[in-house]
């Protein structure tokens, strides 16, 4: 006959062996043969737990308990099951009553932990982990978690100590590099930088190490390593932190990543970024649409990276079709000029916004100009003007200022509000084009949300032969940040003008197929300015350095 301690070791095997069903009757029948038995109880209930069956686990090791309330193991497995039962205070009380009576297993302290972690306390957490680590040093799992316990607590770079206690002992382990790779990206400050303060509080050898530990972790295998590779790269770049080195090895893994799944947008993106900073937007805009056949216009239209991107042209036979079949887009809007500019030959500053904006930041813009550019004349474009703001700039114009006024109006209630404030900071293009062709100007469009820090106007004289101004980042953001709208002049030139009917033609066109985004408003300029250089016919251009820009302070909005 076999005996209680012979049913109980092969209930074990079966259990270990993961043959469940036969274990649980095994565990059954020696609870019925002698219910005095704790372990049958006790394994029965760890067994129940693991099925995820865990109120049931609760109340067969309590019964175990009951019968041996002095066993560390039960007390440890019972808060187990609290805790996956959503009872994570009786759960704790259950691991401390172990580690009461059991002080040296280290176990317990790692089930404390979570439970502490469920209720919030991540001191706590950190702590027990802590005791758990110098009872079973240098253990892969408790560095693992106490790294990320302390990275939870956005004390990063006690995590990011952990972690490279765990990479010295199991070197080249991915997850433990991609936590690396977190912490140096947070040590970096990328994520929460703002783009004025970019260059000089982003740590770029953080930023590399960052990038090299995902690299790393994602050649392992390592999913999320590869995202937070092609993000951060991205991220990088849109900030004006990525160098062209980084940049290149970055965008040969996003080559392969695009040859197992073509619809990773990320990866797309840090491809066309690349081939954009070898001067080579054409490239990228072919490379671009070669991948965008993988999505459907919503999708496209869903998502950031790929809006923006395509906005970006290049190929002849889109120019070419522009000067075939004009747009309609600006067209179709009810133009006026209830003031004209006068014939006097000054340069004009011109800015375009909705009602709404010029209250908001006109009269401080009329005030920086007055007192900037006594040299320039104004011309302010609204976009379906209230009455009042209309009335209000009429009767400014029919004093002593140089002012002129124009508005529009145009049904835009269809578009999203991205696309609505688009439309208003393209509009600008269509005046200038309108005001070129009458013999005003130079034009020089400027963002009203700005002010002026010296005259423009004045410094044209100093400009050797010139038919475009530019404001450009000389970061390497893409294409759709590198000409930045907020300061554009154009001179009364037939070069000029060439330039600009296109610029007008490429964002038109974009409405028209209702493509139109964020952005366009510099995508046009860049790339037209990009396909006249390689035909030889571009304008003669004066960049202006955007981080030292002289005319413009851009107010923070």
């Amino acid at each position: 006959m076999t005996t209680i301690s012979e049913a109980l070791r092969i209930a074990v095997g079966l259990h270990q062996g993961n043959r469940l069903a036969e274990a649980a009757d095994i565990y059954r029948k020696i609870i019925q043969a002698a219910p005095e038995v704790a372990d049958a109880w006790h394994l029965l209930g760890v067994l129940h737990h693991q099925s995820g069956e865990h109120a049931e686990a609760v109340r067969l090791i309590g019964e175990a308990i009951g019968r041996d309330p002095f066993c560390a193991a039960y007390r440890d497995n019972l808060g187990s099951a609290l805790r996956a039962a959503q009872q994570a205070a009786r759960a704790a009380g259950q691991h401390r009553a172990a580690l009461a009576l059991d002080p040296g297993w280290a176990k317990p302290f790692g089930n404390l932990a979570g439970a502490l972690t469920d209720l919030g306390d991540g001191n706590g957490a950190a702590e027990a982990l802590r005791r758990a680590l110098r009872l079973a040093p240098d253990t892969d799992s408790y560095l693992l978690r106490l790294g990320d316990c302390l990275y939870a607590q956005d004390r990063t770079a006690e995590a990011e100590a952990q972690y490279r206690r765990l990479d010295a002992l199991q070197p080249g382990r991915p997850d433990c590099l991609y936590r690396l790779g977190l912490c140096r990206l947070a040590a970096s400050r990328v994520m929460h930088v703002t783009l004025a303060a970019a260059g000089r509080l982003v740590d770029r050898a953080a930023l590399a190490e960052a990038i090299a530990a995902f690299a790393h972790a994602a050649d392992g295998g390592h999913g999320d390593a590869g995202r937070n590779l092609f993000g951060t790269a991205v991220v990088a770049v849109q900030t004006g932190v990525m160098d062209d080195a980084t940049l290149e090895r970055v965008a040969a893994a996003a080559r392969r990543r695009l040859m197992a799944e073509p619809r990773d947008s990320v990866a797309l993106s840090v491809v066309c970024y690349a081939l954009y900073r070898r001067q080579r937007p054409d490239l990228a805009a072919r490379y671009f649409r070669k991948f965008a056949r993988h999505w459907t216009t919503a999708e496209i239209a869903a998502d950031f990276e790929m809006l923006l991107w395509s906005m970006v042209r290049s190929g002849p036979a889109f120019f070419e079709a522009l000067a075939a079949q004009p747009p309609h887009c600006f067209a179709r809007a009810a133009r006026r000029m209830p003031v004209a500019p006068k014939p006097d030959g000054r340069p004009i500053l011109l800015v375009g916004c909705d009602g709404g904006y010029w209250r908001r930041f006109g009269a401080d813009f009329l005030e920086s100009w007055q007192d900037k550019a006594a040299s320039c004349a104004l011309h302010v474009h609204i976009v379906n003007p209230p009455a009042d703001v209309e009335a209000e700039l009429v009767q400014l114009a029919s004093g002593d200022l140089p002012l002129s006024v124009s508005v529009e109006t145009v049904d835009l209630g269809t578009l999203p509000e991205p696309v609505r404030l688009t439309y208003y900071a393209s509009a600008r293009f269509a005046v200038t084009q309108q005001l070129l062709r009458a013999g005003a100007g130079p034009v020089i469009q400027v963002d009203v949300d700005a002010l002026l820090l010296a005259d423009p106007g004045l410094a044209m004289a100093e400009w050797p032969s010139w038919d475009v101004a530019v404001m450009q980042d000389r970061r390497g953001r893409g294409p759709t940040r590198d000409f930045l709208a907020g300061f554009l002049a154009f001179n009364r030139s037939s070069a000029a003008q060439r330039y600009l009917d296109l610029v007008v033609a490429y964002i038109g066109r974009h409405f028209d197929e209702g493509r139109a985004f964020w952005g366009l408003d510099q995508a046009a300029p860049y790339c037209t300015y990009d396909h006249l250089v390689r035909n030889g016919v571009a304008p003669a251009l004066i960049r202006f350095d955007f981080e030292a820009f002289p005319f413009l302070h851009f107010l923070e909005k």
